[in-house]
């Protein structure tokens, strides 16, 4: 267990918990060691938490909340560096990116989701070409959806 400075203050990680990313994260290569921190007053938003850098952490969700029919497919090479044994073992988030001042055009990087072997503590982010880099979150249909329900008309979620 270590004492790591962050931007959330001081955590105690256990070496169970650290995740190490052998390649770095792109834009950020030099650093190889994170924490998954999760926040309760920003769910369902977690935290991707340098413990090499107090400045660095990155907002993740789970891509299937924003879009239900997202895919991952990992290569031969991924799941090496990831000493997959099991695939249950893998959790995948997505970076989200919120603009100062205007969380209503937050986006989701779905073309490049953190790839964690949660057993094992390795992570990844890998590039799915068919996805986009800033998928919105709040969806274009969601104003028509207000509007139907100031008419008195109801949507079912079947």
């Amino acid at each position: 267990m270590g004492v790591h400075k962050t931007r959330f203050g001081e955590l105690e990680i256990n070496d169970n918990e650290i995740i190490t990313f052998p390649n770095g994260i792109p834009g950020f290569e030099e650093l190889r060691k994170f924490a998954i921190l999760n926040i309760p007053e920003t769910q369902p938003i977690q935290w991707l938490v340098s413990l090499e850098d107090e400045n660095i952490s990155f907002p993740l969700i789970d891509p299937w909340l924003i879009l239900e029919n997202y895919e991952v497919d990992l290569s031969k090479q991924d799941l090496d560096i990831l000493q997959v044994d099991d695939p249950s073992d893998l959790v995948v988030w997505s970076i989200v990116t919120i603009p100062v001042g205007k969380p209503e055009l937050a986006t989701v990087n779905l073309k490049a989701p953190v790839v964690v072997n949660i057993k094992k503590g390795i992570g990844i982010q890998v590039i799915l070409e068919k996805y986009e880099l800033k998928h919105p979150i709040v969806s274009a249909k969601e104003p028509e959806r207000q509007s139907d329900d100031r008419n008195g008309k109801e949507e079912s979620g079947v």
